[in-house]
């Protein structure tokens, strides 16, 4: 929970656009892991991330701090790719306990709410 306080916090003086598009993704992202997967989530993050702009930016953030809660360091995508089924389903897990206190954190530090135009996008 610190930890995600700690990385939320640290776009608290970004871009209200910036803000804005990171706590969307940060209401959405759960989702998209319960859906899709872990792996398939960060893809879509990481093919995101490759624009410009603060939605491109919003994506490197939330790739920054998955790699951070999952303590991976270098592509975290590659990662996934190789890591063992077990080693993987525990990255899910600890993805989607960690995630409850990213939505908490954006709606209270960040001020965004929920059921926003950039979720998901």
């Amino acid at each position: 929970m610190k930890r995600a306080l700690e990385l939320v916090s640290s776009l608290e003086q970004a871009d209200p656009e910036l803000k804005r598009i990171y706590g969307g993704l940060c209401h959405s992202f759960p989702v998209m892991v319960l859906q899709s997967g872990l792996c398939q989530a960060v893809a879509f993050s990481a093919d995101k991330a490759s624009g410009e702009g603060p939605r491109a930016r919003a994506h490197q953030k939330l790739l920054e701090h998955l790699g951070a809660i999952l303590e991976v360091e270098g592509d975290l995508l590659a990662h996934l790719h190789q890591a063992p089924t077990t080693v993987y389903m525990h990255h899910t897990r600890r993805v989607l306990e960690a995630w409850v206190y990213f939505k908490r954190f954006a709606k209270s530090v960040l001020k965004v709410e929920t059921g926003g135009d950039d979720e998901g996008r």
